[in-house]
């Protein structure tokens, strides 16, 4: 959750969790309960799987909390904004040269995975 949702925790919640996890390992059940969850949600949690391991100070991925804010840009009909002459593209939320853009110059896409896909990185000043 912490990781997905960009949410923040204490060191000694981590220490607490870091030491959990060394005692106690990620078992069969747990993984077989993981990848039925995962084929709901689509995804599986990646500290569950061993893809990741959670480090003292770990930088979260907020990969949760960026779908959410796409979707609910989406729902607001506010795509995502590229400039074709400098190939940086703009979020709707969090990016003040949003509404800056050129309207000769914007290339509209629904994900960062489709603006990144055609060759466009975010903009310096998003957050």
């Amino acid at each position: 959750m912490h990781d997905r949702y960009d949410l923040n925790m204490s060191k000694q919640q981590q220490r607490l969790l870091m030491s959990w996890n060394k005692a106690y390992p990620v078992s069969e059940w747990e993984l077989m309960r993981d990848f039925r969850i995962s084929k709901l949600m689509g995804h599986s949690n990646p500290f569950v799987t061993g893809e990741k391991i959670w480090d003292l100070g770990h930088k979260n991925t907020g990969k949760g909390a960026q779908a959410f804010i796409q979707i609910k840009n989406l729902e607001l009909n506010n795509p995502i904004r590229g400039n074709k002459n400098s190939l940086v593209y703009h979020l709707p939320t969090g990016c003040p040269s949003y509404d800056l853009v050129s309207p000769s110059n914007i290339v509209e896409f629904m994900t960062e995975a489709a603006a990144n896909d055609a060759g466009f990185r975010i903009a310096g000043n998003c957050r």
